[in-house]
């Protein structure tokens, strides 16, 4: 997990990693065999609109994973009809699960989340969670959010006073050892 203020460079981080910047006095080596999926806050504004639920997921679906898309979208709480609605009718946590289902369907081995539960109900929230554990690679979370880093975040890099700190444990733990209740006591 990155954590810290809004302005210490966790965004500016991941852009490093993505390649999106220039990095003046230092360099970003990115492992031979990593393929990178990168889900931004605005990921669901993304979508092609006039694309249905299904044909979203069916453009990329490759090989077994083809007779499966309605499986996967039931698990998304995608069922029956809601299928053939176009992307334009969703609501914003729908646009967000099937951007999600989206991402986690490509051949990546990590993944590069950004606030992915902004604006999200706790449903969402846990069917997006319970996806992320099962995805085998490596994550990089960017979040606010300590219920959704609880139990998907194994390690903890804290952004602050132009460093960054790592930390050898959970979120719990993090929050534990900074005598704070919520990420949010982080801002002040």
């Amino acid at each position: 997990a990155f954590v810290g203020k809004n302005g210490e460079g966790k965004s500016t981080m991941i852009k490093a990693i993505m390649k999106e910047i220039e990095i003046n006095g230092g360099s970003v080596e990115i492992g031979h065999n990593a393929q990178i999926g990168y889900f931004a806050q605005n990921q669901a504004a993304q979508l092609d609109e006039n694309a249905t639920i299904f044909e979203t997921i069916d453009r990329i679906a490759v090989g077994d994973v083809r007779t499966q898309i309605k499986n996967i979208l039931g698990a998304f709480m995608f069922q029956g009809d809601d299928i053939q609605k176009k992307v334009k009718v969703l609501s914003g946590g729908e646009k967000t699960r099937l951007a999600m289902i989206k991402l986690l369907l490509e051949p990546v081995n990590l993944l590069i989340l950004d606030e992915p539960s902004n604006h999200l109900d706790m449903k969402t929230k846990d069917i997006i969670k319970d996806a992320l554990r099962d995805f085998d690679g490596t994550l990089i979370l960017v979040s606010h959010d300590r219920d959704f880093l609880d139990g998907l975040a194994e390690k903890v890099f804290e952004f602050g006073n132009k460093r960054v700190k790592e930390h050898f444990e959970d979120i719990k733990g993090f929050l534990v050892h900074k005598k704070m209740d919520s990420l949010k006591e982080i801002e002040k």
